[in-house]
C-alpha cells in the first residue's frame, strides 16, 4: 500500500519527452514518486492510504523559484515607487533589519511562495540562520545563501562605494556557520550555497575566500551586471566587465548561478556559455523599471536559465507572464524567437531545477523524484473556456487556481487552504515589523517619505 495516489488529473510530467497524461495518476511513497501513468493502470497496481481526486485539475511539478530575497517583502509600497530602488531603498534599509525579523518575515513569505505553487526556492539574503527556521517550519524546499557584501549599504545610496572589510568578514562568518548548521537539515529539504552579493559590492578577496571554502557542486550565487552602476564600478576598478572579472578570479564555471545578467555583452554571454554557468532570470522587477532581458538569445545559446521572483512579490505565475512579455519585446526588436508557452513552464520547473543542480530529484514528475507537486484548479473562469490548456495556464493562471501543494510527499495546501498556519498572526507580525522598519527609516530620511507619498 502506497501513501498517496493523485488520480484523474491532467499530468504535466515535464520529462524529456514532454509527456502530458490525460486522466493520469501518480503514486507516492515515502516522499517520492513511485510511478506515473494512466489512472486505470495506477489504480490496478496500488492501493493507497490517501486518495487525492484531481478531476478538472492540472498536475504540475512545484515551481522552482531560482532567485529570491523573501524577507524583503517588507519593502512593498516603497520599492517600485521610488526609482533607483535597489541603491536608494533595498540596500540602505538593511541597516534597520534585525535578525529576528527574518524569521517572522520568512514565515509570511514562505507561505506566499508555497500558496502560489513554488515548492523550491533559491534564497539569498542576510540572517539566513533565522530564515532557515521558517523554511523548516513551513515545509518548503530551499537552497540558502548568506549574502556577503563589503560595500557600505548606506554610502551606496549616494553613489559612493566605501568598502568595509570588517562588514564582509562578519557576513563570511555567518555564511560559514549557515553551511555547517543547516546544509542537509529538515530531512534534506535545506541545502546551502555561497552568495557573494555582486562584483561591485565585493572586492576580489571575498570571492577568493568563497572559492577556498567552496566544494564542487555547491552553487555560487552572485548578481551579475544587474545595473549600469555595477557595470561602471567594475569597469572603473578592474577595467573589464563583471563576467570577465569573474572569469579572471576563477569564479566563472558550472557552479556559478548569475542573477539578472541584464547588461551582458556578447563576449560575456559566450564566456558564460563556454563555462557552463547559469542565469537566474527575474523579469518582473526589471519590466517594472522599463528594462527587458535577452531571454530569447540565452535560450538560443542554450545557456541554462531559470525563473525567479527576486524581491517583494513571490508569485511565479506573474513571473512566467513577465518572461513572455519581455521576450516578445526583444523578439520585436529583432532578437531570437520568444519561447513557447510550454518552454516557459519548463523555465519555471525542470529548467530551474537544472540551474540549481537539483534536476535529479525535482522539477519533473518522474519515478524516484521527490513528490513536490501542485494541483491547479482548471474549473475557474480565468482558465475555462479555452482551446488550449497549456497557454491558458501560463497566460491566465493565478494563485487562486492553486488547489493543492505537496512537498516531499507532505500536503501543505489542500482545497485552496494552507495547512496548520495561523495566517492572521503571521501577517500581523509581518506588518508590525514592516511598520517599525519604515517608521525608523523615514525618521532618518524624511525625503524618502515624501517620495513615497507623492
Amino acid at each position: 500500500m502506497v501513501d498517496t495516489i493523485i488520480k484523474n488529473g491532467l499530468i504535466y510530467t515535464m520529462n524529456k519527452k514532454r509527456r502530458i497524461i490525460e486522466d493520469g495518476s501518480i503514486a507516492i511513497q515515502e516522499g517520492k514518486i513511485l510511478e506515473t501513468g494512466k489512472t486505470d493502470k495506477i489504480e490496478s497496481k496500488y492501493d493507497a492510504k490517501n486518495i487525492i481526486d484531481a478531476t478538472d485539475k492540472a498536475v504540475l511539478p512545484g515551481f522552482v523559484n531560482v532567485h529570491t530575497h523573501l524577507p524583503s517583502i517588507f519593502v512593498r509600497g516603497v520599492y517600485g515607487v521610488i526609482r533607483e530602488g535597489l541603491y536608494q531603498v533595498l540596500f540602505p534599509v538593511k541597516e534597520y533589519l534585525k535578525p529576528e525579523h527574518c524569521y517572522k518575515l520568512g514565515l509570511a513569505s514562505c507561505i506566499e511562495a508555497l500558496s502560489t505553487g513554488s515548492t523550491t526556492i533559491q534564497e539569498t539574503y542576510n540572517y539566513m540562520d533565522y530564515f532557515a527556521k521558517a523554511v523548516k517550519e513551513t515545509g518548503i524546499r530551499a537552497d540558502l545563501g548568506e549574502q556577503i557584501a563589503e560595500a557600505d549599504y548606506q554610502a551606496i545610496k549616494d553613489g559612493v562605494y566605501k568598502y568595509l572589510p570588517e562588514q564582509a568578514e562578519e557576513m563570511l562568518k555567518r555564511a560559514t556557520y549557515l553551511k555547517r548548521r543547516w546544509d542537509g537539515e529538515a530531512c534534506g529539504r535545506v541545502s546551502v550555497s555561497w552568495a557573494p552579493l555582486a562584483p561591485d559590492m565585493c572586492t576580489p578577496w571575498i570571492y577568493e575566500e568563497v572559492l577556498r571554502q567552496h566544494k564542487p557542486g555547491e552553487k555560487i550565487s552572485t548578481h551579475v551586471e544587474q545595473s549600469m552602476r555595477e557595470v561602471e564600478q567594475v569597469k572603473k576598478l578592474y577595467g573589464k566587465t563583471s563576467v570577465v572579472h569573474l572569469k579572471d578570479m576563477g569564479v566563472l564555471g558550472p557552479d556559478l548561478i548569475g542573477a539578472h545578467c541584464i547588461y551582458n555583452t556578447e563576449k560575456d554571454l559566450h564566456l558564460m556559455q563556454e563555462a557552463g554557468a547559469s542565469i537566474l532570470h527575474c523579469p518582473r522587477p526589471f519590466l517594472l523599471g522599463g528594462t527587458t532581458a535577452p531571454l530569447p538569445k540565452w535560450m538560443k545559446m542554450d545557456i541554462k536559465t531559470g525563473l525567479g521572483t527576486d524581491n517583494v512579490f513571490h508569485n511565479m505565475w506573474e513571473t512566467m507572464r513577465s518572461a513572455i512579455y519581455g521576450a516578445r519585446i526583444r523578439e520585436k526588436l529583432g532578437e531570437s524567437k520568444s519561447p513557447s508557452y510550454y518552454e516557459v513552464l519548463e523555465l519555471a520547473t525542470i529548467r530551474g531545477a537544472k540551474v540549481l543542480g537539483m534536476d535529479e530529484k525535482i522539477g519533473s514528475l518522474e519515478p524516484d523524484k521527490k513528490a513536490d507537486i501542485q494541483l491547479i484548479d482548471l474549473k475557474k473562469p480565468n482558465i475555462l473556456p479555452t482551446a488550449d490548456i497549456t497557454s491558458s495556464l501560463v497566460l491566465y493562471g493565478e494563485a487562486v487556481n492553486v488547489d493543492t501543494v505537496i512537498v516531499d510527499g507532505v500536503i501543505l495546501k489542500q482545497n485552496h487552504e494552507m495547512a496548520n498556519f495561523d495566517m492572521v498572526q503571521i501577517l500581523d507580525d509581518a506588518q508590525e515589523i514592516t511598520t517599525s522598519i519604515w517608521d525608523a527609516l523615514f525618521d532618518d530620511r524624511p525625503e524618502l517619505r515624501k517620495l513615497v507619498k507623492d
